[in-house]
């Protein structure tokens, strides 16, 4: 008989992460899941610019150097200004006041990172769904739904505009856009809101890459679309909506869409 896939959820950087793993041992499972929720909690901790009592918060007042810093302190940042120069300024960390603000990485990157967790359970195949994120391992493709920009919350159960398939050549995709949080990306170049698109999505093979450029799309624009192309990557972005509530999309050719 063939096992039903271990899928629960957990919660960090107020958001929920939803687990599924095949063909794992449920003794070997529990742990896994548990040091990977607690790596996402940290990562919180670490980065968090709504907690006083971050690292990062500490740093930013000047309280902590990146000497006395957890190491994954400097290793994000340095990240930030390399995503800079690679994506032209389309992704910049620096805010228009000044602020240091990496949560256009931070969370794949943490995802990325906790995902190691995740490979102790042994399982056959597993999967990690972070708000509009994902990313997957072992030998199975799955069908995932690109959602609806116009749809704020758990999207379950709501029409997609798209569905693609991970695995094999893209095993991450993440989805930049103002459904969740609104007017939360701003344009590098005006220190304003950006309003080049509805929602702009990335495939490829690693969620910190993909989570790194679908914001630096977001908010730079068409021109950092080529960059993101010639690095391997493959985009999807959506450019309006139609009067019956369908919309116009514009995708790469290597799009991994199975519709």
């Amino acid at each position: 008989m063939t096992q039903a896939p271990l899928r629960t959820t957990v919660h960090a950087m107020a958001m929920p992460f939803v687990i599924e793993l095949e063909g794992a041992d449920p003794a070997e499972a529990e742990p896994a899941i548990a040091a990977f929720h607690a790596a996402l909690v940290w990562a919180d901790e670490l980065f968090s610019l709504w907690k006083d009592d971050s690292y990062l918060s500490h740093h930013l007042r000047g309280e902590l150097t990146l000497d006395e810093a957890p190491a994954e302190l400097r290793e994000v940042l340095e990240a930030c200004e390399w995503y800079r120069e690679a994506t032209g300024g389309g992704f910049d960390a620096r805010r228009k006041d000044g602020v240091i603000d990496p949560t256009g990485l931070v969370k794949g990157w943490a995802v990325a990172r906790a995902s190691r967790h995740l490979r102790a359970a042994r399982a056959r195949d597993w999967m990690v769904g972070a708000s509009g994120d994902v990313l997957v391992a072992g030998g199975r493709t799955r069908r995932i739904g690109i959602a609806n920009p116009r749809v704020s919350g758990d999207p379950t159960g709501t029409a997609v505009i798209d569905v693609i398939e991970l695995g094999g050549a893209f095993t991450a995709v993440a989805t930049s856009g103002g459904a969740q949080v609104v007017d939360h990306i701003w344009d590098p170049v005006t220190g304003e809101v950006a309003r080049h698109y509805l929602q702009v999505s990335v495939a490829g093979t690693d969620l910190a890459d993909a989570d790194a450029w679908a914001t630096a799309i977001a908010g730079g624009g068409p021109a950092v679309v080529g960059r993101a192309l010639e690095r391997g990557l493959e985009v999807m972005v959506v450019t309006g909506e139609r009067h019956d509530g369908t919309f116009d999309a514009q995708s790469s050719p290597g799009w991994p869409s199975v519709r």
